[in-house]
Formats: C-alpha cells, structure tokens, sequence
C-alpha cells in the first residue's frame, strides 16, 4: 500500500505514463481532456493544475486506475501484468482465509494541515469540475469515499457514491437504495437523528478501490485493505464528527446527512457509469458541511463515468478475481473471469471454462446470472479462449455460438435506475426489473471432440517462438 497519493504520482512518473496539465477550465475542460485520453490505448493519468480560477496546488486528478500497469502498482502486483493475468494474481493472494487487519489511530496526519470549520468552510475553495455537458452542477465527488458507521454494530463502510456541491457548505450525496451507506443513513434517520459522514475526495488507490469494490455487508474497507496490504491503514479522528479517516487523505468533507423528511435540495442530473443520463434531476437529501480538511497541496480524484471505456479498472479486476475464486468452489475448470471494461464492468461477464460434463456451461452461466452483480449479458467461452482479449472472444462468438440454441433469456431481475433500458412505463412505476443474456460460444459438449480444430497455435509454440525472435519481433 502506497503511504498517500502523491507517492503513487511519484511512482507513476518513473514506471507509466503521466501527463500535467496546466490552465484547464473546471467548467467541462477537464472533463472533455479526460475523455479523450480514455480514447487512447493504456491511458495516461492526468494531474490538473493551475485551472482557471485557482491558485497553482489546487489539482483535479484522473484516470488514476485506468491502466493495467497503474491497476498493477495500485494493488501490489507485478507491474508487467495486464489483462487476465491481473486477475489470475490477486485471485491467489484472496484465496487464502480472511484475517481483518483493523486501521491505526495516530495523533494527526497530513490530511490535518488546514482545517475549516463554521464559517470558514467553503467547497468553491476547491476547482471542483463539471464532468459532462449535461450534468446539473459541480461534482466534487466522484473518485470519493463516503465513510459511515453503523448506529447498531459499530462497523465502518466505506463506499463511493457520487456527491455534489450545491453551495459553500451543502452538498447532494447519491447512493442507490440497497448500498451499503444507504441502509445505514436509514438506520439513523428512522430514530430521528442524521447520519455522520465524512467523504475523502483524494486517497491513495488501494483502499479507495476497495470502497468501490462489492466488500462483504459488516466488513469495513479499512480492514480489508489492511488485510490486502499487510498493513493498517493510518487514520485520524474527524474534526467534526466521529469517524475514523484516513491521515493521509487530500480532502476530507465532514458532516450531518440530513433525512429527506427534514431537508432536500436539487440533485443532478449526471452522467452516470452505464455511460448514459438514466436519472433525472430530483429531491436528494443533503449533507450539511461542518468541517473541511486538507493538505497543503490538494487533490480532488475525479473518477466521472467516460466513454469509451469504464476508467475503474482495478474495481473490475477485484471484483473479477472474487467471482473467480467463487465459482472455483462450486465448479471445476473455470479458467477465466473478466468484467469488460467496455461494456461497463459488471453488465458484460465473460467466463472461460474447460468444459467437463453436460451442461457444464450453462451451470456457471446461470451461476453468474443469478449473483447480485448486474450481469445483463453473461458470456460464456472455452478455455483456449482468453476472455480479456475482446478478438477471440469474438470469434468465439461468431463462430462457436448458434443463435437459435445458444441463448438463453432470463427474467425479472433486478437492476437500478440509472439503467438506460428500463422502459418509460416501468420507471415510472419504479418497477426496475431486467432481464439477462446467457450466451453459449462455446463447443457443445455433445460433439466437442468432433468439432473442427482451430488454426490458433499452441502457447508453448508461439512462447518459444517469441523468445527466438524476440528482437525482430520487438
């Protein structure tokens, strides 16, 4: 685990690629320069500086882990890995029995060098960006961590929800019902109390990737990452509320989430992850800031859904590595899990399996159908196929998969939303049911030793072949 942010921008300096940027405006500049660095192959991660209206040291940061080599540093792994082969190596390092590894509490951190409280807190103080053309306002939460406590268990979530700044000291916080920190803000809000929050806006990019990864509902992120790192996580008690948050944070907002039932502002719209404005503007409860603490030097981590592809790669590769490891205890020959970072992550699910019995395939199809993930299409593909190199995948599917026999429709599922699919009539209704996609591009079983051999070479082949020929080759 990197000790704070600014030591993993160091590390990027030296072992990827980095791009400062000087003289952007917050108002859709960063946003539009973001989307098209995601355009290009392994894109760089983007520091924003001196933007328009703000002294030099007020930065906006983004693509922070949308290269597998800043995903491989961010997480611990050998820095050359990249598609399959990251999720291979964190599955090993996960499949082992977890032991939480608690965060320590230190007197202060940097994360303490300005502290604002009462009139002095001011969320303008920071170029907080509109991400997106249509967007309703100023997002300074995005690549953020929402840090709450549970009233009943003590136990401490950490999640990433979106959060906009409505003036000086009120923000919008977003989270879908059945997410985490929603259930516990209605903890609080049913005993007619609001619920503490603290929301970090710049951390170092292990344990802000576990805030946006599916950790189990009682298992702090704190723990987890502490596990994960095989250290703890150094924390500091808030200025105004009483919860633990990280020393080494950029920005730390601390405040009370207010019950709808008391107090809503405006929220939105958004672009949201799906790549789509699902949602509409609408009533959201707010967050009252009562202290605002930072570094010397501060950054936002801007995380704003892009197109073309999902720019969290790292959640994907956890959350791939963990249904990986899933599907191991229940089925033989799973040789590969991959979320599409182009199909947004967890709507595209490919699996490939050495296929062993009869209906092998759509066993751990409709495994993964039925997990609380969104899996819309899950695809699934035999083991010589690599299911992160989208060629093969399709060409398996144009040549492995009959249409008529092949596919699967499952319905009445659920989805949320912000899903673009949910049709007028069922939104209105609130009635947010989908269905899911099983596709078969795979041999079928009954005839897999008569079905044609390919012309693809075998690994150990062309492995050898690249070693000879690895200067012409280069």
């Amino acid at each position: 685990m990197y000790k704070d942010l600014q030591e993993f921008i160091d590390d990027v300096g030296q072992y990827d690629r980095l791009k400062v940027i000087e003289g952007a405006d917050w108002d859709l500049e960063l946003g539009l320069i973001t989307e098209l660095t995601l355009r290009k192959p392994d894109a760089p991660l983007v520091i924003f500086d001196r933007i328009k209206g703000y002294n030099a040291g007020y930065r906006v940061l983004s693509n922070l882990v949308a290269s597998p080599r800043r995903v491989a540093m961010a997480l611990g792994l050998p820095r050359e890995a990249k598609g399959l082969e990251l999720v291979k190596l964190l599955r090993t390092r996960i499949d082992r029995p977890f032991k939480p590894l608690p965060p320590v509490k230190v007197s202060t951190g940097p994360v303490k060098y300005h502290v604002h409280t009462g009139g002095d807190v001011d969320l303008w103080e920071f170029p907080v960006p509109k991400w997106h053309g249509l967007d309703g306002g100023r997002y300074i939460g995005t690549g953020d961590m929402v840090i709450q406590k549970d009233p009943d268990t003590g136990w401490v979530n950490l999640g990433t929800y979106r959060v906009q700044a409505l003036d000086k000291n009120t923000a919008a916080l977003h989270a879908n019902p059945g997410h985490h920190g929603a259930e516990i803000a209605r903890k609080y809000w049913e005993r007619g109390q609001s619920c503490p929050v603290a929301v970090v806006c710049g951390q170092e990019p292990l344990l802000w990737t576990m805030a946006c990864s599916n950790i189990q509902r009682g298992v702090s992120e704190y723990d987890y990452a502490g596990w994960l790192a095989g250290e703890p996580v150094e924390v500091v008690k808030g200025a105004a509320v009483d919860l633990p948050i990280p020393a080494h944070a950029e920005i730390v907002i601390e405040g009370e989430f207010i019950s709808p039932e008391v107090e809503t502002r405006v929220e939105g719209p958004f672009g949201e992850w799906w790549g789509y404005y699902g949602g509409k503007a609408s009533p959201h409860p707010i967050i009252r800031v009562k202290a605002i603490c930072h570094q010397k030097d501060p950054i936002i981590v801007g995380c704003p859904p892009m197109l073309p592809i999902d720019n969290d790669l790292a959640r994907l590769i956890i959350d791939g590595a963990e249904l990986w490891n899933d599907l191991d205890r229940h089925y033989p020959g799973i040789k590969g899990v991959w979320l599409a970072p182009e199909g947004r992550g967890g709507p595209m699910c490919i699996v490939s399996v050495q296929q062993q019995f009869p209906g092998h395939a759509r066993h751990v199809a409709t495994a993964l159908a039925s997990s609380v993930a969104l899996h819309r299409w899950v695809i699934v593909v035999d083991d010589d196929i690599d299911p992160s190199n989208n060629a093969e995948v399709l060409w398996a599917l144009g040549t492995r998969c009959e249409p008529a026999n092949s596919i699967d429709i499952m319905e009445g599922f659920r989805t949320i939303a912000s899903n673009p699919r949910v049709e007028p009539e069922k939104r209105s209704s609130r009635n947010f049911a989908s269905s899911r996609a099983l596709v078969y591009a795979c041999k079928p079983y009954s005839w897999i030793k008569d079905f044609p051999p390919s012309v693809k070479s075998g690994p150990d082949a062309l492995k050898k072949t690249e070693e000879k020929w690895a200067k012409e080759l280069a």
